[in-house]
């Protein structure tokens, strides 16, 4: 009897055991007609091999007939993460719902032509852009750059919904085109400026972007969204990153839509800033910044357009420079009739609890405005500057709170500041005893405000976000995200 119980229950764990091995396929493939008679037949849980080697000028259009689902995507992999190897005009599209591409390694001059992307969401024929729920990982685009710098290019571009970059390398982009950008789809009689264009909610996190330059604008690492399509919610999160080395251009992130979350990512030794140029309803938190290489270019947070809300990050060694825009942190005026493509004032603006320590210049200024265009400047209205610290120890004396425009409305208290310069009444004076110095520094006695807190937590409630009053006041050393931490995997 013991025996007929057990010989049932192995056929029961045979019959529901079994299949799950039996369908799942792993398919090698070297070429792109086998992996293209591949796709017409694979399903989810399947995963493609392609074998290690150098390639030249493949077009991999990963689209296959099937999708994957939740519980089993379709993957494409590296037969050993970084030893397949891309060169010459070589690209890589992923197109339809739940797939997964990972472990390949471009490199080298690239022959690509003006417009075509590296990496791309979306089919090759331009035939699919429903592309949602997939991922990118483990893969690195190392000095894959077309010799002249002119040609517009990509190295990844994020279109869909609901997509994944992360664990990636970038290294060595020195031409036009931002590193990494998010596209919104446009329906045929979309009208610019409208926020008809859907949301995306990309996911991007624990990627390495180090050294990229580009002589005139256009050379941000990361850009989420365009003028054109910046009333657009786009809800992505971008977390966990590490930025390097970026070179020239005054924007590493260059944010141009609304709802973003930026937060746990480290800059380190950049000429630009984490700038919200277009778009309203962000959110920046927890961030590192420290620049001491870039001399006297480097930047903090940029802050435009309204219903921006920034707080609890940590800025040190930033210059900024001779443009007041450069500022660790800048609250800019707008332009009187601005375009879509100019700038809007950061009314409304919430500046909290972050940190400024050893800045060289100014270490928050108000009111700043772009005279480049030729058009009266509308100050920024309703800004709330409470609870941050302005801390040097260089013997620069910078001035802590700097207006640039007097129109400009705000509310400042509570603020700190320890062997500078406060020529407002909302900064008051700490001593030695206040500050901490361990791997960071900081203020021992920032006072919480609760109202403060509250409003904060109201504004990250459409995120579905909530953080506790020390989330908010007080930079954690364990956010900053180190070198070691990001990437691809077979680089460390």
């Amino acid at each position: 009897m013991l025996f007929i119980k057990q010989f049932k229950w192995l056929l029961l764990t045979i019959f529901f055991v079994v299949p799950f091995y039996v369908t799942a396929h792993h398919i090698v493939v070297d070429n792109t007609v086998d992996f293209n008679n591949m796709l017409q037949t694979v399903k989810a849980g399947d995963t493609i091999i392609w074998k290690d080697g150098i390639y030249n000028d493949l077009k991999i259009n990963f689209k296959p007939t099937q999708n994957g689902t939740a519980q089993a995507y379709i993957v494409l992999k590296a037969q050993t993460a970084g030893k397949v190897i891309f060169k010459g005009s070589s690209q890589l599209f992923v197109a339809g719902s739940y797939l997964q591409a990972e472990g390949f390694l471009f490199e080298g001059v690239n022959t690509l032509d003006n417009g075509d992307n590296v990496i791309e969401f979306g089919s090759q024929f331009k035939d699919n852009d429903n592309t949602h729920h997939c991922r990118v990982t483990n893969c690195a685009v190392v000095n894959y750059t077309p010799k002249d710098a002119e040609v517009l290019q990509y190295s990844i571009l994020l279109k869909g919904s609901y997509n994944e970059v992360d664990h990636c390398y970038f290294l060595g982009k020195s031409n036009k085109g931002p590193t990494l950008v998010v596209a919104y789809k446009k329906s045929k009689d979309y009208v610019d400026g409208s926020d008809a264009a859907p949301s995306t909610h990309h996911h991007i996190h624990h990627n390495y972007f180090g050294f990229r330059t580009y002589t005139e604008n256009g050379g941000e690492c990361m850009r989420i969204g365009d003028s054109k399509t910046s009333f657009t919610k786009g809800y992505n999160v971008i977390e966990n990153n590490f930025f390097e080395d970026e070179k020239i251009e005054a924007e590493v992130i260059s944010n141009k839509s609304f709802c973003n979350i930026y937060r746990f990512n480290s800059f380190v030794n950049n000429d630009g800033a984490l700038v919200l140029r277009h778009g309203q309803q962000c959110v920046v938190y927890g961030n590192y910044f420290n620049s001491p290489a870039s001399k006297n270019t480097s930047g903090g947070i940029r802050i435009i357009n309204p219903y921006q809300t920034v707080f609890n990050n940590y800025i040190e060694n930033v210059a900024g420079g001779s443009s007041v825009m450069k500022s660790p942190i800048c609250i800019m005026a707008g332009l009187k009739g601005s375009a879509l493509n100019e700038y809007y004032p950061a009314d409304s603006a919430i500046v909290a609890y972050n940190t400024v320590y050893n800045a060289v210049g100014p270490a928050i200024t108000l009111g700043v405005g772009n005279a480049a265009k030729g058009k009266p400047f509308e100050a920024p209205q309703h800004v709330w500057v409470e609870g941050n610290s302005v801390m040097n120890t260089k013997g620069k004396n910078p001035v802590v709170f700097q207006i640039e425009n007097t129109e400009s409305t705000y509310l400042a208290q509570q603020n700190y500041y320890y062997n500078s310069i406060s020529v407002d009444k909302g900064f008051q004076k700490i001593t030695q005893s206040d500050v901490v110095s361990t791997n960071i520094t900081s203020n021992k006695n920032i006072n919480i405000n609760k109202t403060l807190v509250n409003v904060i937590n109201s504004r990250l409630a459409k995120y579905n976000i909530f953080l506790n009053d020390t989330d908010i006041t007080h930079f954690n050393p364990a956010w900053i995200v180190t070198k070691k931490d990001v990437g691809v995997s077979w680089l460390h």
